[in-house]
């Protein structure tokens, strides 16, 4: 799955599907983050903010911030038939006790309507790598299909 989509591009990858993620703040990051991993099971553009639900994570470090992230949406997915249209990722917090805090938007997912995909089984460690380089903070990862 190649391509180039926003702030976010697709890898090559032999058996999954994996992103980078470029952005100016690690909020956006991980905003844009979850955009990519949505795009992945559907279309964004076509998902409705009609619903919303919080989110707080904390974690033990940024790695594992991420993936938690990134596996609470997945989880929202599966569990909820929620559909993101877009994360609104309020603050990223680092150091001795990494958090966000987040509102997630969307709707009840459609297969038809929101052009069913490939489905993300899980997210993962492999290849993960979060970084700042200049002004940019980038994220490298794979999602397991």
């Amino acid at each position: 799955m190649a391509g180039v989509c926003k702030l976010y591009e697709y890898l090559e990858h032999i058996s999954d599907v994996y992103v980078h993620v470029a952005s100016g703040s690690l909020e956006a990051l991980f905003a844009e983050s979850a955009e990519a991993a949505f795009e992945v099971m559907l279309n964004t553009k076509a998902v409705e903010r009609r619903k919303s639900i919080p989110i707080e994570i904390a974690a033990k470090d940024l790695e594992q911030l991420f993936y938690l992230w990134i596996d609470r949406l997945i989880y929202h997915f599966d569990a909820d038939s929620f559909a993101l249209a877009r994360a609104e990722v309020a603050k990223v917090q680092v150091g001795l006790e990494p958090a966000l805090s987040a509102v997630i938007w969307g709707d009840d997912y459609d297969p038809v309507k929101h052009d069913q995909r490939t489905g993300i089984k899980a997210m993962t460690y492999s290849l993960m790598r979060i970084y700042k380089e200049g002004r940019t903070w980038h994220a490298y990862f794979v999602l397991d299909i």
